[in-house]
């Protein structure tokens, strides 16, 4: 195993930790410092791993599909709705 390689799978552990993370705190009001610090760490993870993998493309590294995998489900974790709390109404 090459260096890039092993490079490539730590850097997709920690990109799945941080966008996981930034995805927790972004989740929240749009007034929070918490919040748009988390929105702004996900387009920084997100650049990262797009970076990453551009490089590991062009070097061919087999690495490159669980990259891209992750990249996929942390844009659609972050676009996922989660329900609104609704009001319970005694009856």
């Amino acid at each position: 195993m090459s260096t890039f390689e092993l490079m490539l799978i730590v850097v997709t552990t920690a990109g799945a930790f941080l966008g996981g993370l930034s995805i927790y705190w972004a989740r929240g009001e749009d007034r929070q410092p918490r919040t748009r610090w988390g929105r702004r760490l996900f387009v920084m993870v997100l650049l990262g791993l797009g970076g990453l993998g551009l490089a590991a493309a062009t070097a061919r590294a087999h690495g490159l599909p669980p990259l891209g995998i992750l990249a996929g489900l942390l844009v659609v974790a972050m676009l996922w709705e989660s329900p609104e709390p609704s009001l319970e109404r005694p009856t």
